[in-house]
């Protein structure tokens, strides 16, 4: 188990699709959800509004609808308790993934947005990747987190870890390994590819959780165009502002990858093939720079005018 901490400064955050949250809020602090499903997020929030602004003008944020004030502030020192629901593709991402989650500490004050998830490193990154895509943090800081059962909050499933446990017990991880694939699966009564599978599988995700890193300037570009499916697929064209939204969401994702292609064409590399490789992702860069466009031109914009 992992925890991901991402920091904006409050002046960068006006110029996001989130910015109206700085025209409203002095203080945002998350303090728990009331119900977590993609597009249907609920959750408590303790806030302090900008002068002139109150609970009624939360209803400007295309983001978040007001469904309740829970507590009213007795005096100008105190704060407002309410009941709001969340749809934005970052926090519906996270709802989606079962198994990510904002904790606690999460908040917008006067310095800036920080954001906390929490979650295994794969369905963790996933998250964090698409909140570097729309505007990278001015800081990034990552932990492992220890529960002290290791069993329960390993980067592997139960089941993946016993597995593990066997493959190793039986010498499959020695030099030179002391037995085979064939035995393993004849042991356990599974198929050969189905334990070549799952070892892979348990291989690459305690490579992952080893030595992924959260703040990498460098996102592959297949997961990008993956993420950009998956945020432009939940919006209902007859919502304008919701369309309105996503076409700046998306323009901060573009601006994001022309940066990206910008430092990866700077680089020098000494090895052609290295080379070759920078020229495969700028190449798949803006590919996926002309695949925004073409959902804007005729998903988002047909249905604006």
């Amino acid at each position: 188990m992992r925890e991901v901490t991402l920091f904006w400064k409050r002046d960068r955050i006006k110029d996001l699709d989130i910015g109206e949250l700085t025209n409203i809020f002095k203080q945002a602090e998350f303090i728990s959800y009331v119900k977590r499903v993609p597009k249907d997020i609920r959750i408590i929030l303790k806030v302090n509004f900008c002068d002139g602004k109150s609970p009624k003008d939360i209803v400007d944020l295309h983001f978040l609808e007001l469904l309740d004030v829970i507590l009213e502030p007795r005096d100008n020192s105190d704060s407002y308790l309410i009941l709001v629901k969340l749809n934005h593709s970052v926090s519906n991402l996270n709802a989606r993934t079962n198994g990510t989650s904002s904790v606690p500490g999460s908040r917008l004050d006067g310095e800036g947005l920080t954001y906390i998830i929490q979650g295994p490193p794969i369905k963790l990154r996933l998250v964090s990747t698409l909140a570097r895509l729309i505007a990278q943090p001015d800081r990034i800081s990552a932990r492992s987190l220890d529960f002290n059962s290791t069993l329960n909050h390993s980067a592997l499933s139960t089941k993946q870890l016993k597995l593990a446990k066997f493959a190793y017990d039986r010498g499959f991880f020695d030099i030179p390994k002391r037995t085979r694939i064939s035995d393993l699966a004849s042991e356990i009564g599974l198929a050969r590819a189905t334990i070549s599978e799952h070892l892979a599988r348990i291989e690459s995700i305690l490579m992952d959780d080893m030595f992924s890193s959260y703040d990498e300037a460098y996102t592959d570009p297949k997961l990008v165009k993956s993420l950009i499916e998956t945020v432009t697929m939940e919006i209902e064209n007859d919502d304008m502002n919701l369309v309105d939204n996503m076409i700046h969401l998306l323009s901060d994702i573009k601006k994001s990858i022309s940066s990206q292609i910008v430092e990866l064409k700077s680089e020098e590399f000494d090895e052609k093939t290295d080379d070759e490789l920078i020229e495969l992702a700028v190449k798949e860069y803006e590919e996926n720079l002309s695949f925004i466009d073409e959902i804007v031109e005729e998903k988002f914009k047909s249905s604006s005018n």
